[in-house]
């Protein structure tokens, strides 16, 4: 509804008329809990979109809920032009053959770039913002390695992690202080969940 910037009605209706026309699927994920919507191979075709259809897990479920209320709160209330997800990232990666919004953690055993995306990147102007929704606590060699990435990542402007309060946050923070990434990675004390 507010990505259409419709009333609830309405979008219901776009849904259900999608749904009738094999575009969109609803899926029942997690018991007593509403379907989920997403799109279909041929909604995805329609679209022009060249992605395979999304994986949904029980245990991604929230994290995909999460990220999709920062991409909304990105282009709200801090005024992104663009929010790429993970899946367009990759994407535009693969074609301009560069990463854009991700660091780079090492190098595959054939040469290539070993890239860590993160969830969204925020576009305004020509700065790329990359931002995390860390709900589950990484290992912390393994956080440190991501945080020094980051602060190596020149077309990068700036990282922001979305972290409830708690364990996971705080080893964000740790990370952020050990890999001396702060000037670069910010840990938001507010979510927009």
């Amino acid at each position: 509804m507010r990505a259409t910037g419709v009333g609830r009605t309405m979008a219901y209706r776009r849904i259900a008329r999608c749904a009738e026309a094999g575009l969109l699927e609803r899926l029942a994920v997690l018991h007593c809990e509403p379907a989920l919507i997403r799109a279909t191979r041929e909604g995805l075709r329609y679209a022009g979109l060249p992605f395979p259809v999304a994986e949904i897990s029980p245990g991604s479920v929230t994290h995909w809920l999460r990220c999709a209320a920062t991409a909304h709160a990105l282009c709200e209330h801090f005024g992104a032009e663009r929010v790429l997800t993970e899946r367009e990232i990759a994407y535009a990666e693969r074609m301009e053959g560069r990463p854009l919004a991700s660091a780079e953690i090492g190098t595959l055993r054939n040469g290539e770039r070993q890239l860590h995306r993160p969830d969204l990147a925020a576009l305004t102007g020509n700065e790329v913002l990359a931002v995390e929704v860390e709900l589950t606590p990484k290992s912390p060699a393994r956080l440190a390695k991501i945080m020094s990435a980051w602060r190596a990542a020149r077309w990068v402007s700036n990282v922001s992690y979305v972290s409830p309060p708690g364990q996971t946050r705080r080893a964000v923070k740790r990370a952020v202080k050990t890999a001396r990434a702060d000037n670069k990675v910010v840990v938001l004390e507010k979510v927009p969940w």
